[in-house]
C-alpha cells in the first residue's frame, strides 16, 4: 500500500517538475544557509552592534523576494521565452550601460544601480539573458553556424558586453561569459578552427588587460602568496589548509575573525573547507556536480523530442551555475587572480541570488515542457 502510494504521489508531481532536481536544489539552499550564518556572525556583530544573525536575515528575505518573483517567472513558458528572448536581453544590456555611466561605486568597483534606496547589480541578470539570446540565436543558426558571418555575432555580442564589464571593473563576469560562449558554440558545432581563432584572440585581449592591470599579476603569486598584494590570498589558503581532513567544526573558524576579508561573500569557501575539512570541500562538489548533471539529463531530453533551444539553454544554466562555483573556488585557491565572483547560493547578495534563483526557475520550466511533449511522442 505504501510503495502504491509513493507511486501516485510521483505520478502527480512528475508532469510539473523533477522531484530529484528539487531536493538537489533545497540541499544547496539550505546548505548554503548553514554555511552563511556560520561565516557571517562575527562581521555581523562587529558591523551591527553585536547583531549576530543581520547577514542570515537578509539573505533569507533576499530568498524570500526571489521565490516571490520566481513564482510568476514559472508561469512564463519556455517558448514565450524563446520569444521575448530580445526584450529582457536589450533590457538588462540597458542597465549594463546605465551602471557604467551612472552606478554606484563600492570597492573600487562600479557595479551597481541605486533606486529608492535598494541597489541591483545589472551585470548578474545581463549574464543570465546574455545566455537565453545565445541559445535562442543558436537555436535560429544552429544550420548556418559553421559559417563565419553567423559565427561571429555572438563573438560581437560578448565583445560588447565584456567591455561593459571590465569598465566595472569585472573580470570575473567577463571571463564566465567568454568560456560560456566557446562552450555553447562548441555544442552548437561550430568549426574547430573559429573556436581556436576566438580563443587565440581573447589570449591576447586578456595579456593586454593583465599589462593594463599589474596588480592582478601580483596575485598569482602561487610560491609566496602573502607577499605583496596578497594578503587575501594569504588568509584564504592558511584557512583552507588549518581545515585539514575532518575540519574545525561548524562555526569554529578563526579566520572569520575579521582577518580575511569578505568572508560571507568573496571567500566564503575558504570558511566552509576551514570549519568541514575535505568532507565538506567533496560535499559542495558533489551538488554542484549533481546539478550540473541533471541540467545535462534535462537538456539531452529537450534536445530528443525536439526542443533545440530549451536544450542548448539548459545545458547553459547547467555549465553557468556551475562554472561560477569552481570559478569561486579557484579564487579561494589562488588558481585564478583574486577577483569578487560570488558562489551560488552560499555568498551574501541579493541580485545573485535572484539571478540564480531565475535560473533554476527557468530549468524547471523547461522540464515541464518538455515533459509535455514528451507524452506525444515515443520518449517517456
Amino acid at each position: 500500500m505504501a510503495i502504491k502510494q509513493k507511486n501516485d504521489l510521483n505520478n502527480i508531481i512528475k508532469p510539473f517538475f523533477d522531484l530529484n532536481f528539487f531536493f538537489i536544489i533545497i540541499t544547496i539552499i539550505l546548505f548554503g544557509l548553514l554555511i552563511l550564518t556560520s561565516a557571517s556572525i562575527e562581521l555581523s556583530s562587529q558591523n551591527y552592534d553585536g547583531y549576530a544573525f543581520h547577514y542570515l536575515f537578509y539573505q533569507l528575505g533576499f530568498l524570500l523576494f526571489s521565490i516571490f518573483v520566481c513564482s510568476f517567472f514559472l508561469y512564463l513558458s519556455s517558448e514565450n521565452l524563446k520569444k521575448n528572448y530580445k526584450v529582457f536581453f536589450y533590457f538588462f544590456l540597458f542597465l549594463l550601460i546605465l551602471g557604467a555611466i551612472a552606478g554606484k561605486t563600492a570597492g573600487g568597483s562600479t557595479r551597481w544601480l541605486s533606486f529608492y534606496g535598494y541597489t541591483i547589480q545589472p551585470s548578474e541578470f545581463f549574464k543570465l539573458f546574455y545566455i537565453v539570446w545565445l541559445c535562442a540565436y543558436l537555436d535560429r543558426s544552429k544550420n548556418n553556424i559553421r559559417r563565419i558571418e553567423f559565427f561571429i555575432v555572438p563573438i560581437l555580442w560578448f565583445t560588447v558586453g565584456a567591455i561593459l564589464l571590465l569598465l566595472q571593473p569585472d573580470f570575473g563576469s567577463t571571463a564566465v561569459l567568454f568560456f560560456m560562449t566557446l562552450l555553447m558554440l562548441f555544442i552548437a558545432k561550430a568549426k574547430y578552427i573559429h573556436l581556436i581563432l576566438s580563443f587565440i584572440i581573447a589570449s591576447l585581449a586578456s595579456l593586454l588587460v593583465f599589462a593594463l592591470n599589474p596588480y592582478m599579476v601580483s596575485r598569482l603569486n602561487f610560491f609566496e602568496p602573502c607577499q605583496n598584494d596578497g594578503y587575501q590570498l594569504c588568509w584564504s589558503l592558511m584557512a583552507i589548509g588549518s581545515g585539514s581532513v575532518f575540519g574545525k567544526g561548524l562555526g569554529a573558524s578563526t579566520s572569520k575573525l575579521l582577518f580575511l576579508p569578505a568572508p560571507h561573500n568573496d571567500f566564503i569557501f575558504a570558511i566552509l573547507a576551514e570549519e568541514l575539512g575535505i568532507f565538506g570541500i567533496i560535499f559542495i562538489v558533489l551538488i554542484f556536480y549533481l546539478f550540473f548533471r541533471k541540467c545535462f539529463d534535462i537538456g539531452d531530453r529537450a534536445i530528443r523530442v525536439g526542443l533545440p533551444f530549451q536544450g542548448y539553454l539548459s545545458y547553459a544554466i547547467g555549465i553557468f551555475i556551475t562554472m561560477q562555483a569552481f570559478l569561486h573556488i579557484s579564487v579561494n585557491l589562488g588558481l585564478v587572480p583574486t577577483k569578487g565572483l560570488s558562489l551560488p547560493f552560499f555568498s551574501y547578495g541579493g541580485s545573485n541570488y535572484l539571478a540564480s534563483m531565475l535560473s533554476i526557475t527557468i530549468i524547471f520550466r523547461i522540464y515541464r515542457d518538455v515533459y509535455k511533449k514528451s507524452i506525444n511522442s515515443s520518449i517517456r
